[in-house]
């Protein structure tokens, strides 16, 4: 197809970009649960049951599109409320669990067993997906 405008080329760009977002954010939250599910491959806890909350945690946003960008936001969410131990908040149950942080809104939290690092390896991967997928749709 063959734009006869600047205004029909942006038309045709943007329809491109959205339909790349898209593959993109299916990606996206596909790196997202596979990275967070790998904290449970680190080990097995000996102190604590495990909820398997975490794991319900990525998400994203709908895409959004206005004037020459397209986007979505990809992340953990926060809104979980633990009801075991201390009754931390999810922040504080991210942040344990991906770098090690202890010191919470309700004191020191034990530290939890398995594989940190996780949202850093997603970000990554994310990123990694979106430069492919943009390559693809725009050659």
């Amino acid at each position: 197809m063959t734009a006869k405008s600047m205004k029909e080329l942006e038309a045709m760009l943007m329809k491109q970009a959205q339909k790349a977002m898209q593959v993109t954010q299916k990606k996206a939250e596909a790196d997202m649960f596979e990275s967070v599910g790998g904290f449970y491959t680190g080990g097995e806890p000996e102190l604590y049951e495990r909820t398997g909350a975490l794991v319900n945690t990525p998400s994203t946003s709908p895409i959004s599109s206005g004037g020459n960008s397209v986007s979505f936001k990809a992340y953990l969410n926060e809104n979980h409320q633990y009801t075991t131990g201390k009754n931390p908040n999810m922040k504080d149950i991210l942040n344990l669990t991906n770098y090690g942080m202890t010191n919470s809104s309700v004191g020191k939290l034990r530290h939890a067993v398995g594989k940190e690092g996780y949202w850093e390896e997603a970000k990554q991967n994310i990123e990694k997906d979106f430069k492919e997928t943009m390559g693809k749709f725009f050659k």
